[in-house]
Formats: structure tokens, C-alpha cells, sequence
């Protein structure tokens, strides 16, 4: 798995802040580049101090926002300048460091101050947004971009949206697990975790679920995440015992448990963007079929109809055949080119724009 393009050349890795940190995305990502060859170091932001709005000088500006302005989003930008005081701090570990890649994800959701000192510690940095972008810390961006070398965004509709950006196209990946192999037996005919949505009936996943369950008579999981801004009371949950409500976040390692041992996973497209989720990849690594609404996937090289089927799930009635046939098919393998493509290897060399490495490319 080592690559020698890139083994022994150091790397910085700033994740996005104030995130909950724990067993996420970061973790295998940073364990990947390891075994890549990269001599990794990460920024430790973990346990910030919580956001209390007590910086005098923000607190003035959120008042001028709200009053005057009568735009209500300034205290966004106050959490960000909090978290962002407190990750200058902790970059400090690393001011007689010198890097030859510094990365930074979801760079929008740093101050202008904190990503140029970043910058001053790296040969090259690079920014990756793997979300959309928050339209209040558009500014921000823009301030930021020049000390970027390069800027990616997974998001086609972002980088026509902001050509100033100068923004490049790249998606998300998959990482390298060592036990892949032993996963021949998939025990979930489907499976889906993922947050409620929103609370109004045509923001609730459950109800979508709901509806696309009755399609399916074998073993099923379904699990709805309720944040502390969306929750339920007894009497709006569903009474169905298919669909699960819970409090508290799963781990990346048990979610891909589940993914790899199900025959069919639920893919549920943000309204605000089009980029495609880590769901797709990690499918296609674990070659386990897909269920979506982001139909921008027929515009990539990787996309089977056999293993990928798309339906608007506000009409999943109207899918039931399509359905029904979709369950009955086997996996289509991908020819290795194409699978290799979407290797954290692969999309890492084409961040830093090193070696020899396929291009990810979108042809919608």
C-alpha cells in the first residue's frame, strides 16, 4: 500500500473545528495516510472550551448584525472566531515544524488569521471542502483563498456558484481496511443511519423510510439520529419497529461494520448540495448496492445501474418494480482502474497534484 511518490514526506492535517471528534472520519483517514507512507501529524482540537459568546468584540458585532443589519447569522461567525482562537493556540505545537503538505478540511471554517499561519508551515496547502458551503463564512473564504495552492470543492454546483474561488473538483474516497476480505456474508438485506433532516413532514427522513421499507420483508436497520435541534416527542415518532431513533452518535468503525455486512445501503441527499456523499464510496470498496436521490452519480465512470439505483423517495410508490428487480440482482464488480480511482491514495496525489495519478473527473 506504500507509495513511493509520496513515502516520508511530512504532512499536517488540520480537520474541521468544533466537530465531534471521536471515533469520526478523521481517524481512519489519518491511519490511511500512514500506511500510505506519509509521516502524518495531526492538530489536536478535541475538547475546545464551549461557546459562550463572552468575546466583547463580537458580542458588539452580533448586536450591530441583528439590530441593524437584521441578519441573525453573525453568531455562526462569533462560534467560529472562538473555536478558531483556540485551534491558534494549539498550531503553535508545530511553529518549528516544516511541512511538505499542509491540509486543511472544510477550510471555510477557519479564520483568514489561523489558515495563512498554517500556510507559513507547509511547501504546499491545499483545501478540501467535503460539504457545502456555509453562505456566512463565504467571506471569510474569500479572505482565506490566497493562501491556498490549491482548493477543491466535492460540489459542482459550489464551484460554478463561486468561480472566484477558483475552485477545483474532487470527491470524496474510500479508505483501505485490511479485514475487507472477510466480509463475503451480508447479514442486512438494508441498512441506513442518518439524521432526522428537519422536523417539518417534507424535511423527515422517517417518513421516506417508512415508505421505502414496505419493499423490503427481510432484515433491515434503520437508525434516525435526533440532534438536540430536531428532536421528537413520543407522539411524532413513527410506531414502527423497523425504524429506530437514537441520541447518541455512532462510531465510523460501527457504522462500516454495518455497511459491509448489508446488501443494500440508503444514501439521502442534502437538499443543499449535489457533491456525493462518503456512502458511495465506501460501497463501492465494500461492493455493497445503493439506494439514492442524487441523481448527479449517472455523470460518473464509476456508476452501474446494477449496483446504483436512483429514485426520487418522495415518490418511492412509483418505484416498486424498479425496486423489487434492483433487490434480485447481484453486485456488479468495477474493472480495478475505476475502483482504484477512488483510493484515499489516489485522491490524496491528487490533492497535492503528485506523481503519477489517475484524475477524478466529472462529466455532467
Amino acid at each position: 500500500m506504500t507509495d513511493l511518490e509520496l513515502s516520508g514526506k511530512k504532512i499536517l492535517v488540520i480537520y474541521q473545528p468544533w466537530r465531534k471528534f471521536s471515533e469520526g472520519l478523521h481517524q481512519p483517514m489519518i491511519e490511511n495516510l500512514k500506511k500510505i507512507g506519509l509521516k502524518v501529524e495531526f492538530l489536536e482540537v478535541e475538547n475546545p472550551p464551549k461557546f459562550q459568546n463572552k468575546n466583547w468584540a463580537d458580542k458588539l458585532k452580533n448586536i450591530y448584525h441583528r439590530i441593524v443589519k437584521k441578519d441573525k447569522t453573525y453568531i455562526y461567525i462569533a462560534e467560529k472566531n472562538h473555536y478558531n482562537r483556540f485551534n491558534l493556540e494549539k498550531l503553535k505545537v508545530f511553529k518549528n515544524q516544516k511541512f511538505d503538505f499542509v491540509l486543511i478540511i472544510k477550510p471555510d471554517e477557519f479564520t483568514p488569521k489561523f489558515i495563512k499561519k498554517a500556510s507559513e508551515l507547509g511547501e504546499i496547502t491545499a483545501g478540501y471542502i467535503w460539504d457545502g458551503i456555509r453562505p456566512f463564512f463565504l467571506e471569510s473564504l474569500h479572505k482565506s483563498r490566497k493562501y491556498f495552492k490549491h482548493l477543491y470543492s466535492f460540489d459542482q454546483n459550489d464551484i460554478k456558484k463561486f468561480p472566484e474561488l477558483k475552485m477545483d473538483f474532487l470527491t470524496n474516497y474510500y479508505v483501505f481496511d485490511e479485514n475487507r476480505e472477510n466480509y463475503n456474508t451480508k447479514e442486512l438485506d438494508l441498512y441506513y443511519i442518518g439524521a432526522l433532516g428537519g422536523k417539518l413532514p417534507e424535511q423527515r427522513r422517517d417518513l421516506l423510510l417508512e415508505k421505502l421499507l414496505k419493499n423490503f420483508t427481510g432484515k433491515t436497520e434503520v437508525k434516525i439520529h435526533l440532534e438536540k435541534n430536531f428532536l421528537l416527542n413520543e407522539a411524532e415518532k413513527l410506531k414502527n419497529q423497523k425504524i429506530e431513533y437514537i441520541y447518541d452518535y455512532v462510531s465510523y468503525q460501527e457504522a462500516m461494520e454495518k455497511t459491509k455486512s448489508s446488501k443494500i445501503v440508503i444514501d439521502i441527499r442534502k437538499k443543499h448540495h449535489i457533491g456525493l456523499s462518503f456512502r458511495f464510496f465506501e460501497c463501492m470498496y465494500y461492493e455493497v448496492k445503493l439506494i439514492t436521490d442524487n441523481e448527479t452519480v449517472k455523470n460518473y465512470d464509476f456508476y452501474r445501474p446494477e449496483n446504483i439505483l436512483i429514485v426520487d423517495f418522495d415518490k418511492i410508490e412509483d418505484y416498486q418494480e424498479q425496486i423489487k428487480h434492483f433487490i434480485s440482482i447481484p453486485y456488479q464488480k468495477l474493472p480495478s482502474e475505476i475502483f482504484e480511482k477512488y483510493s484515499i491514495k489516489n485522491w490524496v496525489k491528487n490533492i497535492f497534484r503528485i506523481g503519477d495519478y489517475q484524475k477524478i473527473e466529472y462529466s455532467g
